[in-house]
């Protein structure tokens, strides 16, 4: 029984195992069936600083990309407006592009060059200019030059994990040092068509990571950094699909974006104030202006570059065309430390207004070669021709926090902070096509500077404790289980005869002497030990009639239990004490019962067979002596089991002993005579033929001793 509960509880625990199997795949299944009408909703892509401030109009915040295959890795400034990613060709170091001289380190301060003819994955389109000469990016400022473009493999970062890297993006070469003299990573949306392959389409880096999922919507926040905040300067942030509320202050001002789609961040001027022993206006009127970081410069109506220069003391230079500040200038204006105010709104008259803050650090920026010929300080104000030119370049940004949602059509700027060691709070901006709900979830945020997932641990604690768990249960199990096994085991071979006599297991009947009849099957037979109790124990016997039959170790234990006083039952070759042999009539006789109901005791006979009366009307027989059974009251149950009637004493049989493993009926063979081992019921009541040598003399075994004769 302790065996059979052993597989029992085996067999609930793979029953439980393939429930939960079963379980986990109807999960998955529903779980395939709610992602048709749910989605995961993608984080917000952080990209990661380079930690290089580069330039030669100023020192900036660059980020990192990866071009072609192999990947080669350059610096670029964020343009907020610009549709293409613009990168310097290696003959940007040259002395054809430099003619008065190349500085040592070129390549370095340009932030690293791209040569296509290293990529296996380049595919060029030609040469074409940057813009249609007086429309497109940065026409309006004068910006024009040619550059090579192409298709191919572009990602952000320095390192290719945890970063989108998009294939047949468009990538611009370039090699004169102005207007531009580092790459940059365009965020405009703007498609670039290739009118060389029939007008073919190209949608920009950032629309790519929208249409393909890869952001929460089609919009991005960014601040340029200011390296003089802080000891190692504050970088510039860019966020796909997100903003970092850690790094400005929030107002309420919303703007439209303007249907221009090569200046379309425009906002309201309504006022610019100086700041300093006194407050000094510095715009005329307002004006509408546009924001981006292409341009490092701010571009404002003459009258307001003429009160600029008579605040700050400005002398513009026509030869260069800019405002220089000799070293003294610079000394002074920096211990004064002025700041300058730019009122915003949605209008250039009446609504909400929102203030942004520059110190004079974020105009006194430093000239290099070859952006003026000796190194020098410069004030970053340009006068502009038109209204079209009026714009608030890098600069603005060093100190504004600039948000645009393009599937919205607004965007908001607002105050940048910077608070040494403060933690990031990125929000991501979901597209208004994702229903809210808990349908919905957000993607685990995504750190591209790290690669790193940001997983809660929870989950992982509690996957980490279950299995654990489930692995110590079924473990203990299996333990138990074989510590049981193994100990019955040891029980049933101490319980077993000893085989290592002289007379081996198995020995033909009619090769053993008369006096060893008493240790077939290597079992003393002495008075009283053949009827020892113990559980129940099945092994195999080598026979000369037929080999491996299992047998009982005890037979009374086939037999059912009988009661003490009960009669002789001999064994294969055991010879009564009398002397008288036994001889094994037909072997496919079947049996007859004759039962003494007075009694209570039944006999079963070998059929046909020969009866004969003595002298003394005794039965005498020529068939073996058989155990007797000692049957219960009508209604009660023994180890044969319950009858009910006279009738169930006389004609029926007890139900077989139960053989674990199964309900498959069997037959138990020794010596050629058959004996049926029914898988089902409780203790049985076989049929006991004895073999007997064939060459014993045959006696007639006297019954009338038993209980008279009837």
């Amino acid at each position: 029984m302790r065996s059979m509960r052993c597989n029992v509880g085996i067999l609930i625990l793979t029953l439980v195992s393939c429930i939960r199997a079963r379980t986990v795949t109807t999960e998955s299944f529903f779980n395939k069936k709610r992602a048709k009408t749910s989605e995961v909703i993608p984080a917000p892509v952080i990209v990661p600083p380079s930690q290089y401030f580069d330039g030669v109009d100023g020192e900036w915040s660059t980020f990192f990309v990866r071009i072609g295959t192999p990947a080669q890795v350059v610096r670029v400034i964020a343009s907020t407006n610009s549709p293409d990613t613009i990168v310097v060709r290696p003959q940007g170091c040259l002395a054809a592009v430099l003619p008065n001289g190349v500085p040592s380190n070129c390549v370095t301060s340009r932030g690293g060059t791209f040569n296509s003819n290293l990529s296996a994955t380049w595919s060029g389109q030609g040469w074409f200019g940057l813009n249609g000469g007086q429309y497109g990016f940065e026409a309006n400022l004068g910006y024009k030059f040619n550059l090579d473009y192409g298709l191919d493999t572009l990602g952000l970062g320095q390192q290719p994990e945890g970063s989108p890297t998009l294939q047949n993006q468009t990538v611009a070469g370039f090699n004169l040092p102005k207007p531009l003299y580092v790459g940059l990573l365009g965020l405009g949306t703007q498609p670039i068509i290739y009118d060389n392959f029939g007008n073919v389409s190209v949608d920009s880096y950032f629309v790519s990571l929208r249409n393909q999922s890869l952001i929460p919507s089609l919009s991005w926040s960014y601040t340029a950094g200011a390296r003089y905040e802080f000891s190692a300067g504050q970088y510039a942030q860019l966020i796909f699909g997100g903003h970092d509320t850690s790094r400005y202050q929030p107002n309420s001002v919303k703007f439209a974006l303007d249907a221009d789609v090569t200046r379309d961040i425009v906002v309201g001027i309504q006022s610019i104030f100086y700041n300093g022993e006194a407050t000094v206006p510095l715009l005329n009127e307002p004006v509408y202006s546009f924001i981006e970081s292409t341009d490092p410069n701010i571009w404002l109506p003459l009258s307001s570059c003429l009160l600029f220069e008579k605040t700050f003391g400005l002398v513009y230079d026509n030869t260069t065309k800019k405002y220089l500040l000799n070293e003294t200038q610079y000394t002074t204006l920096s211990a004064a430390n002025p700041s300058i105010t730019f009122r915003l709104a949605a209008t250039i008259a009446g609504g909400a207004t929102v203030d942004i803050k520059l110190p004079f650090a974020a105009f006194g920026l430093k000239a290099k070669y070859p952006f003026i010929a000796n190194d020098t300080y410069y004030f970053p104000l340009q006068r502009a021709d038109n209204a079209t030119q009026y714009t608030l370049g890098r600069t603005f940004l060093q100190y504004a926090y600039l948000t645009v949602d393009y599937e919205r059509g607004n965007f908001s700027v607002s105050q940048a902070t910077f608070v040494q060691g403060a933690e990031s709070q990125v929000h991501p901006i979901l597209s208004p096509t994702y229903k809210t709900g808990p349908s919905n979830s957000i993607a685990s945020p995504v750190n591209k500077a790290t690669g790193e997932k940001k997983i809660s641990v929870g989950p992982i604690v509690g996957g980490v404790i279950g299995g654990i768990t489930l692995l110590a249960i079924v473990g203990g199990l299996l333990f138990w289980c074989l510590r049981r096994k193994k100990k019955q085991q040891e029980k049933r071979e101490s319980r077993l005869p000893d085989y290592n006599t002289t007379t081996p297991v198995g020995v033909p009947l009619e090769e053993l002497k008369k006096s060893d009849g008493s240790k077939i099957l290597g079992v003393e037979s002495d008075a009283g030990s053949f009827f020892k109790k113990s559980a129940p124990s099945i092994y195999t016997v080598q026979s000369p009639h037929e080999p491996n039959a299992e047998l009982p170790v005890h037979q009374h234990e086939r037999f059912g239990e009988l009661a003490a006083d009960g009669p002789e039952i001999y064994r294969h070759g055991e010879l009564p004490a009398d002397g008288h042999e036994i001889h094994q009539l037909s072997a496919e006789s079947n049996t007859v019962e004759i039962g003494n109901t007075n009694s209570g005791v039944r006999y079963e006979l070998e059929s046909p067979m020969p009866i004969e009366l003595a002298g003394d009307d005794t039965f005498r027989s020529a068939t073996p002596r058989m155990a007797e059974r000692h049957l219960s009251p009508i209604g009660h149950s023994n180890s044969v089991g319950s009858v009910s009637s006279t009738s169930d004493l006389l004609g029926r049989r007890a139900p077989s002993p139960v053989l674990r493993g199964g309900t498959t009926s069997s037959n138990l063979t020794r010596g050629g005579s058959s004996r049926t081992v029914n898988s089902r019921g409780g203790p049985s009541s076989p049929t006991v033929s004895p073999i007997v040598s064939p060459f014993a003399s045959p006696r007639i075994r006297d019954f009338s001793s038993l209980h008279g004769a009837p």
